[in-house]
């Protein structure tokens, strides 16, 4: 083999071994991103898990908003009640530490709640698709006469920002059992 076909040869596999590379990385990179979507849906579906529980348990609910953020921000239910009366408050509510997205959604003791002192459960909350400001009402009192009330519980997740791909939406009509019906 001469030197100019050893270079060619050479060459060509250079060429091609950068291409398996590439196939690699961009591999190695979408595996990450998935598993970073699947974990921050299943975060969503624990948390609103929990949240349907704690809600179905209540015996009183006000929707209303976290400090500094839109209305529809966060919920407070009465639980531990002894004849419709609670004993103690849980709050939850979305809130970020510097206003913008991602958001995260945390659950307190007592009728207050925000980043600094609240538990998060979900993180990576956006904006995306939002017709309002941001964050758009993540909790609606829905009332409709001759029904007992319910709460619209609506999560948009996006664990990748930078773009509007794997945008993932949890949204549930919790109906609050211990209210009566209007």
């Amino acid at each position: 083999m001469t030197l100019p076909e050893l270079l060619t040869t050479m060459a060509i596999l250079a060429f091609v071994l950068s291409g398996i590379m590439a196939m690699f990385i961009g591999g190695f990179r979408s595996e990450v991103d998935m598993n970073q979507r699947f974990v921050n849906q299943q975060n969503a579906r624990l948390a609103l898990t929990a949240m349907r529980k704690e809600i179905r348990g209540s015996c009183s609910e006000s929707v209303g908003a976290a400090p500094g953020e839109a209305s529809g921000s966060l919920v407070t239910l009465g639980v531990s009640c002894t004849n419709g009366v609670p004993a103690s408050y849980a709050t939850w509510c979305v809130d970020a530490q510097g206003k913008t997205a991602p958001y995260t959604l945390y659950r307190q003791d007592g009728t207050n709640c925000n980043f600094s002192t609240g538990t998060a459960r979900v993180d990576s909350l956006t904006c995306s698709g939002a017709t309002v400001s941001c964050p758009t009402p993540v909790f609606t009192a829905v009332v409709v006469t001759g029904q007992r009330p319910a709460l619209q519980v609506w999560l948009p997740v996006q664990s990748n920002l930078s773009n509007n791909h794997g945008l993932y939406t949890l949204t549930d009509t919790i109906t609050l059992r211990n209210a009566g019906v209007s």
